[in-house]
């Protein structure tokens, strides 16, 4: 049985508590509706300004250098004035490092002569191919599977990945995994992000097919009752996707997405629990289509300090042929991220789910607990439900950025030092999930979710970020918890 929470949550209703979700969403909503996006240069401006003569580009041995001009926000002939060059080099730095295929960004103005003047881009590129052996923790977070799952190794899925990054020189990526053990996982993508002469549209391909020996078929006090079996595979799953993408202009970005579904599971499950699929099912299969709209301001993505990210995404699961569900759901996200000075930042992270009918199958109405939607604090718990939000405000302190000096020769860097930023961080969260079709031992739906704790941060080469975080949730629960993200 949960113990007694230290904050007196339950005196809120239901109504109350959903009501304060929304508000903080919508609030920070109409937050980024009113920032004012950066300014584009002008052919002609009046006063002191600089015609750019050439853009010269240094160190894409393979990069095409049509990818690399695309991430400019300044082209060949245009006027700027002086105020505005150097935020205008920023910018386009950063657009530059945020498509993945860089170590190094630098900008440069050569051969200044008058009102004209060169603008030389230098890039680092990185290693594109990675046929590398993988080991890969089949469960929802590190401390579940070291606490809860007794770090047994059949968690643990062993298998090889082929990444090809900036394939043709394009910034295309093709991606083959194979993963075996307890479980088993075959991956196929292909990424192209433009293939248009004006780079405004691309499509992405996914395919992916998946076995497990165990399956988790249903909560039970806000904790995931599993069934294993070594001898046979539990659930399967078929998943085959195309995206569509268009880039109207710099920051904006819309997703259009059509794909299949088809999952089984035994009849053991069934009988486990017959609404797992719903209706006592053993089968599931579906069409999906889904709308994503995304204004993305930040700084860095792999780590923002500054700007914003909006996203909204409308999905339906079922569209009338082959369909086993018939769900729709509208997703809103909004992060904002705050230079304080002095080495000091401030960060929100908000978002906001809500899908029809209320009674879905146990598979498709995931809340919050997994991989990276979790409150911290609330690592070993599934709280599940179609309609979920939560906030989360982080203050965070540079400690130190340091180059770690690279031993011998490395064929995955091409620089002798990898760059390591250390931040310490202090963090607020709340968040609530609705769900009324439950039983009454998952006690953690349709209650307000409140955790805070302090943390380091170690951000690496390759967009790898390690998160050590010492938290304490709403039922009085302290922990340790680490979180480690990466591009691989």
């Amino acid at each position: 049985m949960l113990r007694q929470r230290f904050f007196p949550a339950c005196l809120l209703s239901v109504f109350y508590n959903q009501f304060l979700i929304c508000v903080l969403f919508v609030f920070n909503i109409a937050v980024a509706a009113a920032q004012i996006s950066p300014g584009n240069t002008t052919d002609s401006i009046a006063g002191n300004y600089l015609i750019i003569n050439q853009i010269l580009i240094e160190g894409n041995h393979r990069t095409k250098p049509q990818v690399i001009e695309r991430q400019l926000t300044f082209r060949q002939g245009d006027t700027i004035q002086f105020d505005g060059l150097m935020k205008e080099m920023e910018i386009s730095k950063n657009h530059l490092l945020n498509i993945g295929l860089f170590n190094t960004v630098v900008l440069n103005i050569k051969n200044w002569k008058d009102q004209t003047a060169d603008i030389v881009v230098i890039v680092t590129e990185r290693w594109y191919i990675f046929p590398v052996p993988v080991i890969h923790l089949y469960d929802r977070n590190f401390n579940v599977w070291w606490v809860d799952h007794d770090h047994q190794l059949k968690w643990l899925q062993l298998g090889v990945k082929f990444l090809q990054q900036n394939f043709r020189g394009r910034d295309e990526d093709l991606s083959l995994t194979a993963l075996f053990g307890f479980a088993r996982t075959f991956d196929l993508q292909y990424n192209v992000p433009y293939f248009d002469q004006k780079q405004k549209n691309g499509f992405r391909f996914v395919g992916a097919f998946n076995q497990t020996r165990n399956i988790t078929y249903q909560d039970s006090a806000n904790r995931e009752l599993i069934y294993e079996n070594i001898d046979l595979f539990q659930r399967r799953s078929l998943k085959l996707q195309v995206d569509l993408f268009h880039n109207p202009r710099f920051n904006y970005k819309s997703i259009f997405s059509l794909g299949y579904f088809n999952n089984s599971i035994n009849d053991t499950i069934t009988h486990l629990n017959p609404d797992y699929f719903l209706g006592a099912r053993s089968g599931q299969q579906y069409l999906y289509a889904r709308a994503t709209f995304i204004r993305d301001f930040r700084d860095i993505v792999a780590y923002p300090l500054s700007g914003s990210y909006s996203e909204v995404s409308l999905e339906k699961f079922g569209l009338g042929l082959l369909d086993d569900v018939n769900i729709f759901s509208v997703t809103g996200i909004y992060n904002k991220y705050f230079p304080l000075g002095k080495k000091w930042y401030m960060s929100s992270h908000n978002k906001l789910k809500i899908s029809f009918p209320g009674l879905q199958p146990l598979n498709l109405e995931r809340g919050i607990g997994y991989k990276s939607e979790y409150l911290p604090g609330y690592e070993y718990y599934v709280i599940d439900g179609p309609q979920y939000g939560y906030t989360k405000l982080d203050l965070k302190n540079q400690l130190f950025k340091i180059n770690l000096p690279v031993p011998g020769k490395s064929i995955f860097y091409n620089n002798s030092e990898i760059p390591l930023t250390i931040y310490t961080r202090a963090f607020l969260n709340a968040g609530y999930v609705r769900n009324k079709f439950l039983n009454g031992e998952n006690k953690l739906n349709n209650t307000l979710l409140f955790s805070g704790g302090i943390g380091l941060d170690f951000h690496f080469i390759y967009d790898t970020t390690l998160r050590v975080e010492y938290s304490v949730n709403g039922l009085g629960e302290k922990g340790l918890f680490l979180h480690a993200y990466s591009f691989f």
